[in-house]
């Protein structure tokens, strides 16, 4: 690897892990924390990192660049694909635990020489779960830099025919102007302009900035103004004043510890506010052969919702209702790969299907209304359906 590639992959997997620890502290220490982060200044020396801060404690400390294997950033494409194919970017990787235990030992050591080291949470605080988020944002940020907002017709992707989650959504939802809404990983910000172009006021949250960045382009490129937040799920960083009168999660829970989530914004609901989400379910065994297929796509730790998850949001509100999707509907995603030969580690299917959508009204039309009776007339079917929409009121108090 050339010097300045090292030098930079460097900098940018301690600046990660800053950012990593930055998201595990409260808020008095995030500040201080941050502030600090982006005050160092690197340099490079004879093949170390020199790494220098100001202030009452300033100093420097250097660091050689051969003790860590580099492969996040720098690395030609040849090498990042042999990588992924070694299952070399996932939270598993034992490299990149090693890492991460590397760097987190270094900014512990210049916080302990900047006399910092109390801001600090304890010693392997985030572990595997750190891990986790750095592999989502870092998915995501691909992800979002892949984008075109100017691809995105965003009435059309939550009001057409195969949107049908959005669509019941919007009309459980009903008149949204001048409701505050918190959308928890908006992704590239479909549902947040969408929900903002329905008068909402409209936080858009995402741990990814890539993401983040993706929905203010197709906020303004819609005419309307939604505010962002960069958090993740598990850790919103919001302040505990901030309630919102609808908490959207859509494609979310399946990403993140689903019960400790709910729970932590819970607090955020206003008085009368409805929490609101849709996302895959677990046993559908075509569903799941598609997973199997599709993993350039998706991130290693997803896991779709079982029923225990969907009974936690009854000890979690007093109002619950479920609704389920796609069932023999699921025939137009076999058609796609069986028939017209797509590659679901190419396309993201899932968006191929609301972009065709006028392509495949024809079959879905009549399928929907299949699935509606197939679901009345035998329930125990809906837990084999993609999708779940979970609508909750009136949150219970937690156990103390």
């Amino acid at each position: 690897m050339a010097k300045k590639i090292r030098f930079e992959s460097f900098v940018y997997r301690l600046l990660a892990e800053a950012d990593s620890v930055h998201r595990l502290l409260p808020a008095p220490q995030r500040e201080a924390w941050g502030a600090f982060v982006a005050a160092l200044h690197f340099q490079y020396s004879q093949g170390r990192a020199v790494v220098s801060w100001h202030g009452s404690s300033a100093g420097k400390l250097e660091f050689p660049l051969n003790a860590a294997d580099l492969y996040h950033r720098g690395d030609t494409a040849r090498y990042v694909e042999e990588q992924r194919g070694r299952d070399l970017l996932h939270a598993s990787d034992q490299v990149q635990r090693r890492n991460a235990a590397h760097f987190q030992s270094i900014l512990r050591e210049i916080a302990g020489a900047a006399g910092i080291a109390h801001l600090l949470p304890p010693p392997g605080a985030g572990g595997a779960d750190a891990a986790r988020l750095r592999n989502e944002e870092e998915f995501h940020d691909r992800w979002a830099s892949s984008e075109d907002a100017g691809d995105i017709d965003v009435v059309t992707a939550n009001e057409t025919c195969t949107s049908p989650e959005m669509r019941f959504i919007r009309d459980r939802l009903g008149d949204l102007t001048g409701k505050r809404l918190l959308d928890v990983g908006c992704g590239l910000g479909e549902a947040s302009v969408y929900f903002a172009i329905k008068g909402a006021q409209v936080t858009a949250m995402d741990l990814s900035q890539g993401m983040l960045d993706a929905t203010k382009r197709l906020a303004e490129r819609n005419g309307v103004a939604v505010a962002t937040h960069k958090a993740a799920a598990e850790s919103t960083n919001l302040p505990p004043d901030a309630v919102f009168d609808v908490i959207y999660a859509g494609n979310l829970l399946h990403h993140v510890d689903i019960e400790s989530t709910v729970k932590l914004l819970k607090p955020h609901l206003a008085a009368g506010g409805m929490f609101v989400s849709w996302d895959p379910l677990a046993y559908n065994p075509a569903i799941n052969v598609y997973r199997a297929m599709a993993t350039e796509v998706r991130t290693p730790d997803e896991h779709p919702l079982t029923w225990k998850d969907i009974r936690l949001f009854r000890r979690e509100f007093a109002q619950v209702t479920t609704n389920y999707f796609w069932l023999t509907t699921l025939v137009i995603f076999v058609i796609m790969v069986l028939v017209q030969r797509r590659n679901p580690n190419k396309e993201r299917l899932w968006k191929v299907v609301v972009r065709e959508s006028r392509r495949w009204e024809w079959l879905y039309r009549p399928l929907e209304k299949l699935d509606a009776v197939l679901l009345a007339v035998l329930p125990p079917l809906r837990l084999l359906c993609w999708n779940v929409v979970i609508v909750a009121k009136a949150p219970l108090a937690s156990p103390s």
